[in-house]
């Protein structure tokens, strides 16, 4: 099995509380106002940001997900790569669509581990879509 996304631990906990210290640096203000209202912007974001991110690997041909709606296995047949987050200063999400939602689940959003896999994963995809339909 090949872990696809990076750590999550980072995203949903680290992240927030190292934005939420340097905000709070950042806007030394005199009133007590003037720190809450950037920190709670910050800590909503960076939370809601964190909890959307699911582990994810790859077992032959069948996707493991672990995320905020459980676990579950879909085959690569039924996964479309949406979209790779490109740009920004932000980590680069992957975003994945499944053709029949588990559990409500619809896309599947990832941190990948190493970035170099894209081409290969698409390309696995893109064989695995195939021979379903042929």
């Amino acid at each position: 099995m090949t872990r696809l996304s990076s750590g999550i631990t980072w995203y949903r906990f680290g992240m927030p509380a190292l934005y939420v210290i340097g905000t709070a640096v950042l806007f030394n203000a005199t009133s007590e106002i003037g720190v809450a209202i950037p920190l709670l912007g910050v800590a909503a974001y960076m939370t809601w940001f964190g909890w959307r991110l699911s582990e994810v690997w790859l077992d032959g041909d069948v996707l493991q997900v672990k995320g905020p709606g459980g676990s579950f296995r879909v085959p690569l047949a039924d996964v479309l790569l949406l979209d790779t987050g490109r740009g920004g200063k932000s980590p680069r999400v992957f975003v994945l669509g499944l053709d029949h939602p588990v559990g409500g689940i619809s896309k599947v959003r990832f941190v990948p581990a190493v970035s170099s896999f894209e081409q290969d994963f698409q390309a696995r995809i893109h064989a695995a879509r195939a021979a379903r339909k042929a």
